[in-house]
């Protein structure tokens, strides 16, 4: 770790902080990239999360170069990133995937230019899934299923509604402002609600799309049970946040055709599923043409899938492409509609939520 220069004004101190579970695959080269920075004074703050692979012999190859805490038992995205927030020094945070690489050495520099605006939260770039061929088979099919970034955006900056914690500098005392992560999400939407709590705050969120970085994959998309439980926490997750902030939380301005894209592609899965259900209530009933109509549906949403498939795979994938994203619809969409139902059951005082995302004043 560096040490703080005698001008920290200019160069305050960034802390980089990547929680990992699992992560032997990627770790290192998550590390790395952050330690070959061009940004002077930088420490990296590494939160293992219980992992049971060799994440942990690889951090400890850093040596003292890193700050590695060593969670006993596993506390989840959202408990891991408070564990290295709390212990980070930093004016600023680097919230880190560990499946994430920073191509850009100058990515914190440049994203640091931002701030010198006080109503300035948070900065993200644009990650890329730039290496399709080498991804296993499953992870190809879900990257294109769920419609994730694989080709660069132009390069603007614009206000977003919400950052996503891959590669993200955050400003520390937005977050002690909102008393850090809600650990009920756990590995889901933890983002989101953060991001949300910190605009009501009164701060902005911002996307430079001229800052890039890789975007690869952990343990958690390598095999279809674990597609498909990430699918369901995540919308288990996304019905807390619906809950929570309304429809409002997504409002953007600017060139996000892939976020609007990812907003259609989830109401579409949630109303697949609420079709499923009616329209099969309803054959069990013994209306015949519900069954006729819901097999319409899923055949129409499975040549979607066939049809977006074509540029990024071929052959054989792009119907395996098509069979998965009809389970990924079904999984998500009945979890987010069960979870609308369960949410409040746990937390009464989401039926009645404080709205939308209002600017207060920030404290300077």
């Amino acid at each position: 770790m560096s040490s703080t220069p005698s001008d920290s004004s200019r160069t305050p101190l960034v802390s980089v902080v990547i929680p990992v579970y699992n992560g032997e695959t990627t770790i290192a080269r998550a590390v790395e990239s952050a330690l070959a920075q061009d940004y002077p004074n930088l420490e990296c703050v590494v939160v293992n999360d219980a992992s049971r692979d060799r994440t942990a012999e690889i951090l400890a190859s850093f040596g003292d170069r890193i700050h590695v805490i060593e969670n006993p038992v596993n506390r989840g995205t959202a408990g891991a990133y408070n564990e290295g927030s709390a212990a980070a020094r930093g004016e600023y945070l680097l919230l880190m995937a560990s499946d994430c690489c920073l191509t850009d050495p100058g990515y914190i520099r440049k994203a640091l230019e931002h701030f010198s605006d006080p109503t300035v939260a948070a900065v993200c770039g644009q990650g890329i899934f730039d290496h399709l061929d080498r991804l296993d088979t499953i992870q190809r099919l879900f990257t294109v299923v769920n419609v994730l970034d694989v080709v660069e955006d132009e390069e603007e900056v614009f206000e977003v509604a919400f950052i996503e914690t891959r590669c993200d500098l955050i400003r520390k005392k937005a977050l002690e402002d909102i008393g850090f992560w809600f650990e009920g999400l756990y590995n889901s939407t933890e983002d989101q609600d953060i991001s949300a709590r910190i605009r009501q705050r009164g701060y902005r969120l911002l996307q430079d799309k001229r800052l890039k970085f890789a975007l690869d994959f952990g343990q958690t998309e390598d095999s279809l049970p674990k597609v498909i439980k990430k699918q369901y926490k995540y919308a288990h997750g996304q019905g807390y946040i619906f809950l929570k902030y309304g429809l409002g939380h997504h409002t953007m301005s600017g060139n996000q055709k892939n976020r609007r894209l990812r907003i259609a592609h989830r109401a579409i899965q949630i109303g697949l599923a609420g079709s499923t259900i009616v329209l099969g209530i309803a054959a069990l009933l013994g209306l015949g043409v519900a069954g006729y109509v819901l097999a319409l549906l899923i055949a129409l949403r499975a040549v979607h899938y066939w049809w977006q498939a074509r540029p990024w795979l071929g052959g054989l994938e792009r119907f395996y492409a098509a069979g998965l994203g009809i389970v990924c619809d079904l999984t998500y969409g009945l979890s987010f509609l069960a979870a609308v139902v369960t949410w409040p059951l746990r937390e009464p005082s989401l039926l009645r939520p404080a709205r939308g995302t209002a600017t207060g004043h920030i404290s300077e």
